[in-house]
């Protein structure tokens, strides 16, 4: 069986780097965040993740980044970057 969850992931494209925003979410609650957050962000992709994640931040899950590794099909793959809040 599939696992529902989702992560929220930034791409740009001009420096080929991802920032990671959301995790563990449904599909329901990715496509909120994706609302919410493309108010002040473009780029905005939702990923299908393997398995729920343990780490509280996104930022410091390096599953998450395994995922984002695994579904992009950017070659050469993306680098990763932290946001800048």
């Amino acid at each position: 069986m599939k696992n529902p969850l989702k992560l929220v992931t930034l791409y740009d494209a001009t420096r080929h780097e991802y920032t990671l925003y959301r995790h563990n979410l449904t599909e329901d609650e990715a496509n909120e965040a994706v609302r919410e957050l493309s108010a002040w962000l473009f780029g905005l992709f939702i990923v299908d993740q393997r398995t729920k994640h343990a780490a509280d931040d996104p930022e410091e899950c390096r599953v998450c980044r395994r995922d984002v590794e695994r579904s992009s099909r950017v070659q050469p793959k993306p680098k990763f970057k932290r946001r800048q809040e």
